[in-house]
């Protein structure tokens, strides 16, 4: 899954990455992002996950893309763009198992075999379902869409729908709790950036995380005891204590709600957030740190070669989850990539 800009760490790249190693083919969210990836030069299968527009249609044909059909309308309307133009197209039914977001439901899969009957041009590879709680693997939901997604497979299969060389439902979690939920292809996303869907997951899996978010020390001030930090202000110094700002705020991605709650690593050792997130700067506690803090050191914000914040804690504290830390602080700061180590 590289959708996103690959959650925030850059779609070429990652992409890049991910053919070398071998995958199948890359999921994306809309064809501006199959096009940036076509005119790099990666020819792979391109998988179109959430559907599509009427108006995608001449796109998704010219740039050779694989949608997920989740609709009667969008297999209509696919439907007849390619019988008017003469084209085959490859596509991927979605079916509704319990999630109630995109999915053909199940009394939709008579009109919807019907419209596939009557225009061989469509080319169904692939049922493919969306797991809503797989974090949760003993979740009733969860065991409950493992079951849908089988039967109704099996239904298409009875039924005629012939062509059909890949069953695909399990995201990260999936892969990592059901063992891939019985497909014989999976969608892994956010552990391909070395993260969990859950700290669960943990007792699973190792990962190493993908992005590091460094920045450095810009001023250093001592404040006295009652002394106000920053908007608010949400934060008075206790005692004496020296404070570092760093020049990064909401402006980039870091998310204001982790004012009075987030950390960051320097030398080592782990230092509170004092006060409020601003646009551009926030300001952390170095009080303990000996020889003093000085403009131009380094500090971790995310990430870290031995995960010293971890994205899972961090988006915690801030009431999100990892994917927006990581879509968002990609999204908004420069990146810098480095080659894979060598085993």
């Amino acid at each position: 899954m590289v959708k996103s800009e690959a959650y925030g760490h850059g779609l070429v790249e990652v992409a890049r990455v991910l053919a070398q190693e071998g995958v199948y083919g890359f999921g994306v969210s809309e064809p501006e992002e199959a096009l940036r990836l076509r005119r790099a030069g990666l020819a792979l299968p391109i998988l179109l996950l959430s559907g599509f527009e009427r108006d995608w249609l001449p796109e998704i044909c010219q740039l050779r893309l694989i949608p997920a059909v989740a609709s009667l309308g969008m297999l209509e309307a696919a439907a007849a763009f390619t019988r008017r133009k003469g084209l085959s197209l490859e596509i991927h039914l979605k079916l509704e198992t319990g999630m109630h977001r995109l999915g053909l439901a199940p009394e939709e899969l008579p009109r919807a075999l019907k419209i596939l009957a009557d225009h061989p041009q469509l080319r169904v590879t692939g049922l493919m379902s969306h797991l809503a709680a797989a974090e949760n693997p003993e979740d009733p939901l969860t065991q409950e869409q493992v079951a849908r997604f089988g039967k109704l497979t099996k239904h298409l299969l009875v039924q005629g729908l012939s062509g059909v060389r890949f069953f695909h439902l399990a995201n990260s979690a999936g892969i990592i709790f059901l063992r891939g939920a019985g497909g014989n292809l999976v969608r892994p996303g956010l552990s391909l950036y070395g993260a969990y869907p859950s700290f669960r997951a943990r007792a699973y899996v190792r990962l190493k995380p993908v992005m590091t978010l460094k920045a450095r020390v810009l001023e250093v001030k001592e404040v006295r005891p009652g002394e106000a930090v920053g908007y608010g202000p949400l934060y008075r110094a206790c005692k004496r204590e020296r404070l570092a700002l760093v020049p990064v705020g909401y402006d980039d991605g870091y998310p204001r709600s982790l004012s009075q709650k987030g950390f960051a690593v320097l030398r080592g050792q782990r230092v509170p957030l004092r006060g409020a997130v601003s646009m551009r700067a926030l300001t952390l506690e170095v009080t303990a740190l000996d020889p003093p803090v000085r403009p131009g050191e380094e500090v971790i914000l995310l990430g870290g070669a031995q995960e010293e914040v971890p994205a899972d804690e961090l988006a915690q504290l801030a009431g999100t989850i990892s994917y927006e830390l990581f879509c968002r602080l990609g999204r908004s700061l420069k990146r810098h990539f480095k080659p894979l180590p060598k085993n």
